[in-house]
């Protein structure tokens, strides 16, 4: 039953690094409830842990998937070379408009990057099912109301005791009146979704009896009775959303739970997809196997340390410039010595922000950006799905 289920790389991986995440970050907050509920209880190091060490971390593991493969580089080398420079185009016209302008556009951005990033897990793991319309159109009703409902309840409620990037970067609507009616439809949708699942495995079991299970394949593999990553990423996307934006009301709980849902997975992901890819000759992946790569041993398990250094190294990197021209927090100041007495301090209200704030969040918007592309399994014109979620055997080295 373990291999009918339609894992990226394995088990115990999808279930520790993808799928049981979410689960795990909810627990914990819960049950250090009044810890986490506290408005102020976000310290210095546990920003640098999420904030520094797992969102912008993550950013940078595109990286690994795009500008640091040669693959990748030699198909479409001329639009990523001038991917950066349109982003940052956009950006300098954007922040030009405003300040505030660009971080309500950035706000929303990230929101659609981070519910389409939900919605691509559960397409992923629902690649093997021969199903109806109507059925896939309620497991996409189900995973963007998970993710837009607490965003529109927190439109609805006002200024929170966080934010996304920064105060006022959503535009709220506390005088709309119509909180009750979203959360019934949000319930219905829930319900619905539960209602479909639990049809479908009745169904799965009666065609069993019958002996005609193998009708639900993909190249003649049954589907077992019960998705349960795709299952899991439904669950975990409703859990942590809600928990996060609806039920705590502190900055702490809402980034880790958010961060570590988001960041975690999608750094697993491409990993997952580079240790698939440069996966050496074994019986079982002798045809699809690609030549390794001098690059490609980053992606062997014992070099992950490595793996993760870089994207740490980057980050800090990147915080540090942040920290002397644009955010100023004296908190983190100390993580960043260096930068302050190698830098001269930007004020607050000086026109070279125009530049700097949009030169510093190219490696962020591009991210947004080419996520929608390296990931798309129709249209694989990045060469992934094959790959990753092919039949090569993952291995560890």
């Amino acid at each position: 039953m373990k291999k009918l289920q339609p894992w990226i790389y394995s088990p115990f991986a999808d279930g520790v690094f993808i799928l049981a995440v979410p689960f795990v970050v909810v627990a914990i907050t819960l049950g250090f409830h009044d810890f986490f509920a506290e408005p102020d209880s976000m310290t210095v190091i546990s920003w640098a842990i999420l904030v520094m060490g797992v969102d912008v971390s993550h950013v940078y593991s595109s990286l690994y998937r795009t500008y640091l493969d040669a693959e990748t580089r030699e198909r479409h080398g001329l639009f990523l070379f001038l991917l950066p420079f349109a982003v940052l185009i956009a950006c300098i016209l954007l922040y030009s408009a405003g300040a505030m302008v660009f971080w309500r556009v950035m706000a929303y951005l990230a929101v659609f990057h981070f519910a389409r990033q939900q919605y691509g897990f559960m397409r992923v793991y629902s690649r093997r099912e021969i199903t109806s319309t109507w059925r896939r159109r309620i497991d996409a009703l189900a995973i963007y109301t998970a993710t837009l409902y607490p965003i529109a309840d927190w439109h609805l409620a006002g200024q929170k005791n966080f934010n996304w990037f920064m105060k006022g970067d959503f535009y709220y609507l506390t005088d709309a009146g119509f909180p009750g009616v979203l959360f019934i439809i949000y319930v219905a949708i829930i319900g619905a979704y539960v209602i479909k699942e639990g049809a479908l495995l009745w169904k799965s079991i009666a065609m069993r009896r019958h002996q005609l299970g193998n009708s639900i394949a993909t190249s003649g593999v049954p589907m077992p009775l019960f998705n349960l990553p795709r299952n899991a990423i439904v669950a975990g996307t409703f859990l942590s959303w809600y928990v996060g934006i609806v039920h705590f009301n502190s900055d702490i709980a809402f980034t880790a739970i958010n961060v570590m849902s988001h960041g975690i997975p999608y750094i697993a992901l491409v990993w997952f997809w580079g240790n698939k890819k440069h996966a050496p000759m074994t019986p079982q992946n002798l045809t699809a196997v690609r030549p390794i790569r001098s690059s490609g041993r980053i992606f062997q398990l014992r070099f992950i340390a490595v793996f993760v250094a870089f994207l740490l190294l980057l980050a800090y990197l990147e915080e540090g410039f942040w920290n002397v021209w644009v955010w100023h927090e004296k908190d983190h100041a100390p993580f960043f010595a260096l930068f302050h007495a190698a830098l001269v301090e930007v004020s607050p209200g000086s026109p070279w922000l125009t530049l700097i704030v949009p030169v510093l969040s190219v490696p962020q918007i591009t991210h947004y950006v080419i996520d929608g592309f390296i990931w798309k399994m129709r249209k694989d014109e990045f060469a992934w799905r094959d790959i990753t979620l092919g039949q090569i055997e993952p291995v560890g080295r």
